[in-house]
Parts: C-alpha cells; sequence; structure tokens
C-alpha cells in the first residue's frame, strides 16, 4: 500500500486525530464549525472520517467539494444534490431512537419520529436572485432533519466569488449567516478550505458573517502520534528504522505536518534504497543519514515548495506583497525565529513610521499565520515547517 502524498487519506491511511475528532462531534451538537488550519495537515481527511462516523453518530452527512464552482447558483444547485427530499425523507423514516434523541437536543423541542418533525421555520428575506426560490426550498427541506453539511474548500470558492460578484458573495453569506441562526435548527455546517477562511474574510471586511462558528484550529500531529504513523508505514514498505532515524525525522522536520512527514518519509527511503544499491547491501534500514540525504534532495526540488512564493504573487500587489516578502526573508535568516521587536527593527527600511510599520506587520501577519507559513505561537516569529524555511532561506532570503 503506497504512502499517499497529498491525497485524502482514508480507511487504514487515516491516522489518530482521535481527540480532534471527538471534540469536533461535542461542539457540533450546540455550533456550527469554520475548521481553520494551514495547509497540509490534513483537513479534507478529517471531514471525511467525520462523514464516515456520523451514522453511528445520528446523523446524516455529506461531504461537498465546492472548489470548482464561481456561482452562488452553483453553491446552492450542489447542496441541493447533496441532500435531496427522497434521502432526507427515508432517512427520518429509518432513523431509531438516537436520531430521535439527537433532535430533541439539538432543537430543543420534543421530536415524535417517524412522521412530522414539528417546528416552526423562519424563513427570512433574500434579494430577489436568481437562486432565491431553490435557496428557501433548500433551507425548508434541510433545516429540521439530523444533517451534517461538510463544506470542503469554501475558502478557495468564497474567494473566486468575491472576484466575480461580490455583492452576490455577501448576500450568499447573508442568507448562511440567517440560516444558522435560525432557532430550532437541527442541521449542522462545518466550513474548511486550502486558504485561511478568516484571514479571506478579513480582507474583504466580511468577518462579522462568520462570528456565530466556532473556530476550531487544527494543529500538526503530536509527536506520538507522528511517529507511530511513520513506524507503521515505513513497516507497510518493508523498511526497518534503526538508530532513533524516525525520531531524527520528525526533529528535521519540526513542524509534524502530516504531508510533509509523508514526503520526507517517501524521500528519505527512496534515498536509502539508492545507498543499498551503492554499498551493495541487502539490509533495508533506514538510517539517519538517509533522513539527511534525503532533506537536502528536497530542497533541490523546487517544484514541490515554488507555490508557496506563488500564491503570495497571484493575491498580493504591491507594495504588501515587498513588505511580506521582506518579513519572511528576515525570519527565514533565522532559525530561531525573531522577536517581534527584532522583525519591526529589519522592516524599518521598508517604513520608517514605527506606527505605521507595526499595522503593516500585523495585516501580512493574519495572512502568514492563517496560511501556514509562519508561526507566533511563541515569544518569536519563526517558520513552521523547517524545510520551507530552508527552501526560503535558499531561493528568496538573500
Amino acid at each position: 500500500m503506497p504512502i499517499k502524498l497529498g491525497n485524502k487519506a482514508d480507511g487504514e491511511d487515516f491516522f489518530d486525530r482521535v481527540s480532534e475528532r471527538d471534540d469536533l462531534w461535542r461542539y457540533l451538537e450546540g455550533n456550527h464549525i469554520v475548521l481553520s488550519g494551514p495547509r497540509r495537515l490534513g483537513k479534507t481527511s478529517l471531514l471525511q472520517r467525520l462523514a464516515e462516523e456520523a451514522t453511528e453518530k445520528g446523523m446524516l452527512a455529506r461531504l461537498i467539494d465546492v472548489e470548482g464552482i464561481d456561482t452562488v447558483d452553483g453553491f446552492v444547485a450542489e447542496l441541493d444534490r447533496a441532500f435531496p427530499d427522497d434521502t432526507i425523507s427515508g432517512y427520518l423514516k429509518t432513523a431509531g431512537t438516537q436520531v430521535s434523541g439527537l433532535l430533541a437536543r439539538f432543537r430543543k423541542v420534543e421530536v415524535k419520529l417517524p412522521g412530522g418533525l414539528g417546528g416552526g421555520l423562519e424563513l427570512q428575506a433574500i434579494p430577489d436572485t436568481p437562486w432565491r426560490s431553490t435557496a428557501l426550498n433548500l433551507q425548508k427541506r434541510m433545516s429540521a432533519a439530523p444533517l451534517l453539511v461538510l463544506i470542503d474548500e469554501f475558502s478557495v470558492y468564497l474567494e473566486k466569488l468575491l472576484v466575480r460578484d461580490p455583492a452576490d458573495a455577501e448576500r450568499l453569506l447573508g442568507w448562511l449567516r440567517a440560516w444558522r441562526q435560525q432557532s430550532g435548527l437541527a442541521c449542522r455546517f462545518l466550513f474548511s478550505g486550502s486558504i485561511g477562511l478568516n484571514a479571506l474574510l478579513a480582507r474583504h471586511r466580511l468577518n462579522t458573517r462568520f462570528n456565530d462558528c466556532h473556530d476550531f484550529r487544527l494543529k500538526p500531529f503530536k509527536p506520538a502520534a507522528a511517529l507511530a504513523m511513520l513506524t507503521e508505514e515505513a513497516r507497510r514498505e518493508g523498511w526497518t528504522p534503526v538508530d532513533g532515524s524516525l525520531d531524527y525525522l520528525c526533529q528535521r522536520i519540526g513542524w509534524l505536518s502530516p504531508f510533509y512527514l509523508n514526503l520526507l518519509l517517501v524521500t528519505t527511503i527512496e534515498a536509502a534504497r539508492d545507498r543499498l544499491e551503492e554499498a551493495g547491501g541487502a539490509e533495508r534500514q533506514i538510517q539517519q543519514s538517509d533522513v539527511d540525504d534525503a532533506y537536502d534532495r528536497l530542497l533541490a526540488t523546487r517544484s514541490r515548495f515554488i507555490h508557496w512564493h506563488q500564491r503570495l504573487e497571484r493575491d498580493l500587489g504591491e507594495p504588501k506583497l515587498g513588505f511580506t516578502m521582506a518579513i519572511l526573508a528576515a525570519v527565514a535568516k533565522a532559525d530561531e525565529g525573531l522577536s517581534r521587536r527584532q522583525l519591526l527593527a529589519r522592516l524599518q527600511r521598508l517604513e520608517a513610521n514605527p506606527d505605521i510599520c507595526a499595522e503593516r506587520l500585523d495585516d501580512a501577519m493574519l495572512l502568514l499565520e492563517e496560511d501556514g507559513y509562519l508561526d507566533t505561537g511563541s515569544e518569536r516569529i519563526r517558520f513552521l515547517s523547517f524545510l520551507l524555511r530552508d527552501y526560503w532561506k535558499r531561493n528568496h532570503a538573500r
């Protein structure tokens, strides 16, 4: 079974996230959720696992990827296709006491199954748009049922919609917010995406459109989970780690993202295989020297990291781009990171006014932290990924 790189991890390829899943199910009982966190942490894989677990929780779940859509009509149509009326009614007819109890907790009303769900629905006004009728019918069908609507790549979709039709984007956000705040609501929404939704909303001054959702920030693996995953995957590939080589791999990565852990492991196995072929050995063992060799190989492969730079060029114009690049260059040169004061001192050549400089830094850091470039969780600002830091130092911090 090959190690997955970049694809959704399911079945035996999905590791850990036990406490995160427990927390999400607990929060969903009373909240809608924005699942945030930098790229490459496995958010889509986590959504898929929640969808698989939903039935035993008494909910009907669908994972909906809206990345390929750029209109509100298309968005509403995707929801409509994911939850057709016969699917919802059929689920409720076969629902047992678990669903009845769930509905009673979610909607705070007495529920009788099967049959009518009871409880009035508040369908707020929507401006006269082509998607108005479909949206209101959808809301009416879905609101009273125990549905889990997992919307992946919502931030990517919203970014395109804001460019195409900002007025319609605001109407959609207003409708979704009013729907989520409807009393007696049984369905739950969970939004996620590979770009930071919070930073996107802040950039367009739309933060209040999602302030009713619980922001659940996904974090990297803990060391024990990372080591367990790497050990199992190495075993599947027929390799035996020696000399604490997998612990060393984790140390070199720094930020225990499942994607980058697997990327370095795959490249390490390739380096170990090449070493054996050159030396004529037969023992399939992973050594610390293989990890170092793999790390250097990855840094030499610019295609693995160039999109981090291209995203900034795409999303930021001047002078924001130059200021943001200066931040990243300064932090990349300091392996241990920089304090805020140190970073501001290095940015004064671009902005002499200290108050304006501080404001520009705060604005840039919202994007850089949300999208997984930098970590501000300690006293020092540093790159999350050591691989990305060293790539940046080599190519963009001269």
